[in-house]
């Protein structure tokens, strides 16, 4: 295994969108070392094209846009989003060498309050997953760039009052550090501090407990995003069932067959995703029952059309002995994605000097207190290319304060016991107290539970025992910026306070240290 170098240009922690995207901005600047804490290259997210399909058009994607945003969206983000994705998105295509032949397999679709059919997938897969592979296939043709597998940032190094390298373990559990002229953080989701989450194992809030603690601003914390439709079994893992199977017909319905979604909204199931994600809750609420699902009904549509759309899907629930075209298929929400996250201009600069971040680490703005769908892959591709070049002037590097600690004591070893509990613990009480639909007396209470489990947080000896801490730090600034912001808003509900107070709150939360401000 290939040990990290001691010092670099630029450090990329995170493989995904716009990880990699920065990465290949950089390339031609100098050195760039990209930390991957699985095997790089692993993600799925959905494509958001605009501008490619004839019904769209920029003021129809901003209306959109700022529509599900609720009032707190960066106008200007979104401007440049939309102004800037085509480009990037050509760029990519060149990149995944799909040419005009192949160009007529794409289709567009509409989902989650979108206006206009604008949504890409292939006939195959989804675009973002092929784009991703080109992605990484560009960065690794890339002489400058090299990849590191499996190593873990535990701290970010702040000297003189800027960044300036991290300390890791990698996947022998062997400290190490890095110097850099300027790190990005572009290490994803945080769905991990909730039970029943859409995220993979390795979204545990490790860009944004990093930076916090590292003393930068984090926002927007107490805007979640849930999935309304994940693939629910006892025995199997959440699966996301797209948005696209409501867009295309599906109905959702409660346990006595009822079609519930028009009753919530007069846009029905492709009403937002919090409308949505709340029905369901209700409708499961409701039912009374130990273990509630809501259904997703398909039964109505052509079988040959659904296996050819959604093959994964398809074959993910047949995995199951659930077949799309003919049975009713269990679905609960989800936590999916984070709307807040590292606190970050336009150009991915944080409040700590040399400090960036991009994609769902970072908060622009763009989302406001709810995601279009789609939205996130754009963020990425576009503010990731951004920060890529503004991390350019950051070109002199810093000098190395302190010998790199070759050989030292391992800090690997057995999982701290109990150490799982915690998380278990951790999770169950943001899925109970600061889930979907949230009221004061509940975030009070899971604050204080939260804050108790302090004491029985393992020793950071071990990855596993960072990652529980940060699902810790990160699950409680949620809670408490979901406990100061006294309304309702976007994707997050509060039953206490039901409505907007934008005289008080038309403005997004910033937490630094243990204070929760609105700016």
């Amino acid at each position: 295994m290939k040990r990290v170098p001691a010092e670099t240009e630029f450090l990329v922690i995170g493989a995904g969108v716009a990880g990699l995207r920065a990465a290949i901005e950089l390339a031609e600047a100098g050195p760039v070392v990209v930390l991957a804490k699985r095997e790089a290259g692993e993600a799925a997210i959905a494509a958001h094209r605009p501008l490619l399909s004839d019904e769209d058009e920029i003021s129809l994607h901003l209306q959109d846009t700022l529509s599900a945003g609720d009032g707190l969206c960066n106008v200007e983000a979104v401007k440049m989003l939309l102004e800037e994705a085509p480009e990037r998105i050509e760029e990519l295509i060149s990149w995944a060498a799909l040419q005009p032949p192949q160009k007529s397999k794409l289709l567009f679709t509409r989902e989650g309050a979108g206006g206009r059919n604008r949504v890409l997938h292939a006939t195959d897969e989804t675009v973002g997953r092929a784009m991703l592979h080109a992605l990484h296939a560009k960065a690794r043709s890339l002489k400058n760039i090299s990849f590191y597998e499996f190593e873990f940032v535990t701290e970010l190094r702040v000297e003189d009052g800027q960044v300036c390298g991290v300390s890791l373990i990698d996947e022998k559990g062997l400290p190490e550090e890095i110097t850099a002229s300027a790190v990005l953080l572009a290490s994803g989701g945080l769905g991990q501090i909730y039970r029943n989450t859409t995220n993979p194992t390795s979204s545990t809030a490790d860009g944004v407990a990093l930076a916090f603690s590292a003393g930068a601003e984090v926002s927007d914390m107490e805007f979640i995003q849930f999935h309304p439709t994940t693939l629910y079994l006892k025995k199997a893992p959440p699966f996301l069932l797209s948005e696209a199977l409501l867009e295309g017909g599906a109905y959702l319905r409660n346990l006595e067959m009822t079609h519930f979604m028009p009753k919530y909204h007069p846009m029905a199931e492709l009403a937002p995703h919090d409308v949505v994600a709340r029905a369901i809750m209700h409708e499961m609420e409701v039912m009374n029952t130990k273990d509630p699902v809501v259904y997703l009904d398909l039964t109505r549509l052509k079988g040959d059309h659904l296996r050819k759309r959604f093959p994964r899907i398809h074959s993910t629930c047949m995995e199951y002995n659930i077949d799309l075209t003919t049975d009713l298929v269990p679905v609960r929400p989800a936590a999916h994605y984070a709307i807040g996250g590292v606190r970050t201009d336009l150009e991915g600069r944080t409040s700590l000097p040399r400090l960036y971040a991009a994609g769902e680490t970072a908060m622009t703005g763009l989302h406001g207190a709810n995601r279009l769908s789609g939205n996130s892959f754009l963020e990425a591709l576009v503010f990731g290319a951004r920060a890529g070049e503004s991390m350019r002037q950051e070109i002199k590097r810093p000098p190395m304060k302190s010998p790199r600690p070759r050989n030292a004591a391992t800090s690997n070893g057995p999982v701290d016991a109990g150490l799982e509990d915690v998380v278990a613990e951790i999770q169950d009480v943001m899925w109970k107290d600061v889930g979907i639909v949230r009221i004061g007396s509940k975030l009070k209470s899971g604050i204080q539970h939260l804050e108790k489990l302090s004491t029985r947080l393992p020793h950071p000896r071990t990855r596993r025992a960072h990652e529980a801490r940060h699902l810790h730090l990160i699950a409680l600034l949620v809670a408490r910026s979901a406990l100061a912001r006294e309304e309702s808003r976007g994707a997050h509900y509060r039953m206490d306070f039901p409505i907007h107070n934008d005289a008080r709150f038309l403005k997004h939360s910033v937490a630094r240290g243990e204070r929760i401000s609105f700016a």
